[in-house]
Formats: structure tokens, C-alpha cells, sequence
């Protein structure tokens, strides 16, 4: 997220405002006349003393060049800095413009000290008319401007707050039989968590359930919590699938219960998909059902599994065997989060991405082909593009299809042979994106056997898996544990698998049986007729 930058004459209460914006966010507060200060060792009037006003220009302007491309902070400039064009462009080009104005009756009922002030010295009235004349087309070339003879310094936080909430992200809405919540996505945007709890009454008592690293990642985000008024019970669990258990999920009841909790109060998942499954399934069942949030830190996450409402616990060997459909009150995409994450989780979550292509959005698909190095080096604009368009597809088929009864069916291509291959990697040899990666190739020769897709559509699939750093084959995992897990899968009906099938590029088959010999040829290995054999899981 870009700075702040507050514009405006001496007395229009930037440094006030900018100081309650910075402790909002979590972020520095810089004032660039006081760094011009602490630099010459004077007082900016012993400064315009000694060595005149072009010299106090010249050191504003190295200052505001050093401070310009910082990042998380509110910058306070002085009353003329806007006079140097180059200020201006360093400010602007890492920063939001924000400036504050008022009439000059109230700046001179303001500025008592205008004699010790060096421009106001004399006729100190019309030193400020003066002086606003020239510089209030200076002051207008903003992003946002605030009057704040009828704005406390409080009040100009919030206006700024809700700037940044519509201009610093963007926002997916995600449109469900009577209610709807937004997914929201950009870079540094953490910070907004707080006043936007606020916005929806979200009770006092918040759970934020994540790993200790990631909170370590997310930086200021529990401070900014805490500065908005909120009780945080902070809920930390071991890092991996081992953790999406009833056992778990259990502890985490009698946590909530403890820090008293209520049906009022939030749960943040913080966290790659483990995090959002297991904070999911907890948030749905605890007294019923409570507010939740997930703030997705995997690309995984933020492309598939923290939209739509699938949470779940692992038992028995088989994925996500328990769990509910329960939609989050918001999510919370911030792509500054993937900047530490090691390049095998970016590389699994582009997974969903290349399969969200393949389903359902074509022009999604050749993005990535033509952007992959941009996306593997972490590039914003191009990781911004990939979340929204997935999150964007995802919600419109959600909001068709909430309980997986139909449409919905579609986002579980590759996932059948995927959820299948990771239970039978035993959830820690592969990454779930790998997993389905395997899944789609294998599918998509399926699909081509069936003659319901051609070997060019296949080839462009699976090239594009690979130049993502992606298996495209089982190599040594089990082939009698891939029937073990596939017989218990719960996309079966009456003892049958039926699958999304791969058409063309942005096309799929909703549904397709496939013939258990087919499947044993593609597989490989024997247990085609276990499949049928097995007893299904209770549904």
C-alpha cells in the first residue's frame, strides 16, 4: 500500500493528524520540517535566520528525497514544500496526496505564533492570504482533500481510513442468497483489518488463530488490533496438515472458551489453507457458529481455498472428511505476504491458478503462460491480476452453486485424483498444489482418452504446470494407495466417482463418469475393481 503524504498551510493540523493515522496503521509517522531540524541542529525559524529561506528549500527537498520512497509511512510536510515540483514527484510516486485546507480566519485564529512564524512575520493576515493565493492550486492538485475547519484531527483519520479502504485495494464481492461479503486485494493492506472489524461491529473478544512464524510476518497487524480496542486471544498451532484434527480443533474449543468468547465475538485465521480449513471448521461449529475472517498468507489461499465456504478436518486417512460449508464475513488478500514464501508454496498455489484457467477463464490461463517469470519473481501488479481474476471466477461460481450441488462441481477438476495422490503421499511428501497439479495432468488424459479433448489442449496444460516448477506424474507414489483414497472419496455418488473433464482451454465437462478400466490404464497399478468394492463414507 502506498504512503500517506498530508499537504497543506502551516496550521491546517498535519502533524496531529498524521501522528493518529500512523499509530492506526501500524505505521512511522515522519514530519519533514522537524527532520529539517534535527539536520541543521536550529529551529526553522533560526534556520530562515542564519541562512535564509532557499536554503531551508534546498535541505526540505533532500529530505523529502530521502523519506519519499519509504514504505508504511504518514509523511507531514511543511506548508511549502509543495512549491518544488520534484518534491512532489518523489511524494506521489510512492504515496497517496492527502490535503488538509482551511479558510484564513481560522488559520489566523490558528496560527497565535504567527510573528515567530518567518513568512507570517509582519501583516500577518495578509501574509496568509498572500501566501494561499499561491499556493491553493498547489494544494488542490490532490488525491483527496479535507476541510478541517469542520474536521478534528480524529476526523481526518477516518476520512483518510476510508480513502484507503476504497482506493488502496480491490474489492470482489462475493453475492450469496441474501448476504454477500468482500474479498479484498492488494499490497500492505493488513492494516485496514482494523477499522474494517469496526465498520462491520465485530464483538470486542477476537480470536486470531495462525502459526508463529506468520505472525512474526504479519508484523503490526496484532498492534493494530489492539489500537482499534480489540481483545485478542492470540491461538497458535503447529505448522502443517497434522493440525487439521478433531483432536486440535477440539483444544481450540476449550480455548475460545476460556478467553470467554461469545457468539458476538470474531475468529481471524491467519494462514495458508491448513490455517483457513481448520479456522473455518472451527469458527462454523463453535456455539454454533461464529463471525469469521480469513486473512489468507499462500497464494494457494488467496486464489481458492479462502473463497467460497469449504472448511474441514482430516480423520480416518481421507481429507476434509469433517467439516461444513461456512462463509467468512471478509477476506483479506494481501499480497505482501507471498514475499516470504518459499518458492515451492508459490510455485503449489499456482496450481489453482493454472486449473482456474483451465475451467473457466481462458484469458486467465495465457496471463499466466506470458507472465509466469513475473509471477514466480513476486511482481505486484502481476500477482494482484492473478488473485482477483481467480477470486472473481471463484465467487461467480459460488454464488450459483454455494453447497456443491451442481456448477460448483467444476473447481474439483484435478482435485479427484489430487485429494486421492496427497492422502496417499501420506500430506507431507507433496504440497497440495503439487498433488493437483498430478491430478490435472492425469485427468486431462482422461478427458483425452474419453475424446472429449484434444492432445494439443492436454500438451498446452501440462507445459504450463511444468515451466510453473509442477509434477506432471505420479513417479514413486503409491498406486494402491491412490485406489485406497480414491474409494473414500466424497465426490462419489452411490458407490460412483463422476468428474469435471477437461474440454479446451476455459472449458470443462461438469460431470463425466469414467470407466474403472480407463482410470487403471491411466493410473496404472491394479485396484480398478477395489474402487466399487469399498465402502463409501456417511455423506
Amino acid at each position: 500500500m502506498k504512503n500517506i503524504v498530508l499537504i497543506g498551510f502551516m496550521g491546517t493540523g498535519k502533524s496531529a493528524a498524521g501522528q493518529i493515522l500512523a499509530r492506526r496503521l501500524g505505521w512511522t509517522f515522519i514530519d519533514t520540517d522537524r527532520r529539517v531540524e534535527i539536520k541543521e541542529r536550529a529551529t526553522i525559524p533560526q534556520i530562515f535566520a542564519r541562512r535564509g529561506e532557499e536554503h531551508f528549500r534546498e535541505v526540505e527537498a533532500r529530505i523529502i528525497a530521502d523519506v519519499a520512497g519509504r514504505r508504511d509511512a504518514v509523511i507531514a510536510t511543511g506548508g511549502g514544500a509543495v512549491l518544488r515540483p520534484e518534491n512532489m514527484r518523489a511524494l506521489r510516486e510512492h504515496g497517496w496526496v492527502v490535503s488538509l485546507t482551511a479558510p484564513p480566519d481560522l488559520l489566523l485564529k490558528r496560527l497565535t505564533d504567527g510573528e515567530r512564524r518567518p513568512l507570517l512575520r509582519g501583516d500577518v493576515r495578509g501574509n496568509i492570504v498572500r501566501l494561499l493565493d499561491q499556493r491553493r492550486p498547489l494544494y488542490r492538485d490532490a488525491d483527496l482533500m479535507i476541510d478541517v475547519s469542520v474536521a478534528t484531527p480524529e476526523r481526518v483519520a477516518d476520512a483518510v481510513m476510508e480513502f484507503l479502504g476504497r482506493r488502496a485495494r480491490q474489492t470482489l464481492p462475493v453475492r450469496l442468497d441474501g448476504r454477500e461479503y468482500p474479498v479484498y486485494v492488494g499490497e500492505g493492506i493488513l492494516p485496514l483489518l482494523g477499522p474494517d472489524l469496526v465498520a462491520m461491529r465485530a464483538g470486542r473478544r477476537v480470536a486470531l488463530l495462525t502459526h508463529r512464524a506468520i505472525l512474526r510476518a504479519a508484523g503490526a497487524l496484532l498492534p493494530v488490533l489492539k489500537g482499534h480496542g480489540f481483545d485478542v486471544t492470540v491461538l497458535e498451532v503447529p505448522a502443517g496438515e497434522q493440525s487439521k484434527s478433531l483432536p486440535v480443533a477440539g483444544a481450540l474449543f476449550s480455548r475460545l472458551a476460556r478467553a470467554k468468547l461469545d457468539r458476538h465475538s470474531t475468529l481471524i485465521a491467519l494462514g495458508g489453507g491448513v490455517i483457513g480449513d481448520l479456522g473455518g471448521f472451527v469458527a462454523a461449529t463453535y456455539m454454533r457458529g461464529i463471525r469469521l475472517v480469513h486473512v489468507p498468507t499462500t497464494l494457494l489461499a488467496m486464489v481458492d481455498s479462502s473463497i467460497g465456504g469449504k472448511t474441514g478436518v482430516n480423520h480416518a486417512a481421507v481429507k476434509n472428511l469433517v467439516g461444513a460449508f461456512f462463509q467468512p464475513a471478509a477476506v483479506f488478500a494481501d499480497v505482501r505476504m507471498l514475499q516470504t514464501l518459499p518458492d515451492r508454496e508459490l510455485r503449489s498455489g499456482l496450481a489453482e491458478a493454472i486449473k482456474t484457467g483451465v475451467i473457466g477463464d481462458a484469458d486467465l490461463f495465457e496471463f499466466i503462460e506470458e507472465n509466469l517469470a513475473a509471477v514466480l519473481r513476486r511482481d505486484t501488479a502481476a500477482l494482484v491480476q492473478v488473485i482477483t481474476r481467480c477470486a472473481a471466477f471463484k465467487a461467480r461460481v459460488v454464488e450459483v452453486d454455494e453447497a456443491e450441488r451442481a456448477e460448483r462441481q467444476i473447481l474439483n477438476y484435478g482435485h479427484t485424483i489430487g485429494h486421492a495422490v496427497e492422502a496417499a503421499a501420506g500430506f507431507h511428501r507433496l504440497t497440495h498444489g503439487e498433488a493437483v497439479a498430478i491430478g490435472m495432468a492425469l485427468e486431462a488424459r482422461l478427458a483425452q482418452r474419453l475424446g472429449l479433448t484434444g492432445a494439443a489442449t492436454v500438451e498446452r496444460q501440462n507445459a504450463l504446470l511444468a515451466r510453473a516448477g509442477l509434477p506432471v506424474k505420479l513417479g514413486a507414489v503409491s498406486r494402491a494407495a491412490v485406489w485406497r483414497a480414491l474409494a473414500l472419496d466424497k465426490k462419489g455418488r452411490d458407490g460412483v466417482l463422476r468428474w469435471p473433464m477437461l474440454v479446451g482451454i476455459g472449458t470443462v465437462r461438469r460431470e463425466q463418469e469414467v470407466p474403472d478400466g480407463l482410470l487403471a490404464e491411466v493410473l496404472g497399478g491394479q485396484g480398478a475393481r477395489r474402487l466399487r468394492a469399498q465402502p463409501q463414507p456417511a455423506r
